[in-house]
């Protein structure tokens, strides 16, 4: 894929380029994540844009959510319910996580903070793997918002719970925004370490909150609903409310101001990305932080509760996660 020349970027950009690429030959796992994307084959362009990872990516976390929803069933979870195909999706949600941060984790570290520029061009670094593996994670992050809103709503259709609710419509729109922010980086070819380090910080609570997600429908079931399931509920909550409190409130907002001011008051950022797309991506930050604030209220209520449950065995789910037959 041609990523094109740098448009004459400040010097001090370039010497930090030329000085330090990052080497990510000796990570087994990006490693792993290279094989992979250039082994795709390419079957779907749109615009010239090659699509083919982001589509096997959908259809690789897609398999795993068939797999653990057929297991939920096997271990005695009821078949037709929003509560089942909810911790299906869920544990797909934490293998998709602990890839993809992993995989950015180790990016981000090798990167070093003498080269974290969020703005920069993807021609900044010359770096063959450095590209590519910034192109795959970002069609794996957009892979995964297609499955997420794929599922949702095909689930919400198979069990006869339309229409879609305003929250079903708001992570929809979740989804959405953020797969234009990830594509509109690999159009413009710039932009994308901003991209990557906004699904670091937000999808490090991912695997905690989907555990999470799964054990509070768990402890509610007959076939699940243990003493050790109740402790790891309960684990799960105060771990999930700490680690998301603290990414939502300081590091992601502190990531998000760092980034809106090298995209709108810098020299390279006004060079590399178009004004009035940077806007709009900086309008986005801010509406997904705004948007996560009930979230963060949740977080805060389980800390304050103590080790009172806000998910306990009794808490009503609504009648959208009622049990609805034997037969799917």
């Amino acid at each position: 894929m041609s990523t094109g020349a740098v448009d004459s970027p400040p010097k001090n950009e370039k010497t930090k380029a030329s000085l330090s690429s990052p080497d990510l030959k000796d990570s087994w796992l990006l490693r792993q994540l290279l094989s992979s994307y250039r082994s795709c084959p390419s079957f779907i362009k749109i615009g010239g844009l090659d699509f083919s990872f982001t589509i096997a990516s959908f259809l690789f976390i897609s398999a795993f959510r068939v797999l653990f929803l057929q297991l939920l069933i096997y271990l005695g979870w009821p078949l037709r319910t929003k509560m089942t195909t909810d911790a299906a999706s869920s544990l797909a949600s934490i293998i998709h996580a602990a890839l993809l941060c992993s995989w950015l984790s180790i990016f981000f570290a090798k990167l070093g903070w003498q080269n974290y520029i969020p703005s920069c061009k993807l021609s900044t670094h010359k770096d063959k793997d450095f590209q590519d593996v910034s192109t795959a994670c970002l069609q794996v992050c957009t892979g995964y918002m297609m499955f997420d809103s794929f599922w949702l709503v095909k689930d919400t259709y198979d069990l006869g719970l339309q229409p879609l609710t305003e929250f079903d419509c708001m992570v929809i729109a979740h989804h959405f925004m953020t797969s234009f922010y990830m594509t509109s980086c690999r159009v413009i070819q710039a932009g994308h370490i901003s991209a990557m380090i906004l699904m670091l910080t937000g999808e490090l609570s991912n695997p905690l909150m989907n555990a999470m997600f799964t054990t509070r429908f768990a402890i509610q079931l007959e076939c699940c609903n243990s003493d050790n399931m109740m402790l790891l509920h309960s684990l799960l909550e105060h771990i999930f409310a700490i680690v998301y409190f603290v990414l939502r409130i300081s590091i992601g907002p502190a990531c998000a101001i760092h980034l809106s001011y090298d995209l709108l008051f810098t020299k390279q950022g006004r060079s590399n990305v178009p004004l009035h797309l940077s806007m709009i991506w900086v309008a986005l930050v801010a509406g997904v932080l705004l948007g996560s604030g009930p979230f963060v209220m949740d977080a805060v209520d389980m800390l304050k509760d103590g080790w009172d449950l806000k998910y306990p065995p009794t808490f009503d789910f609504g009648e959208r996660f009622e049990i609805q037959g034997e037969e799917l």
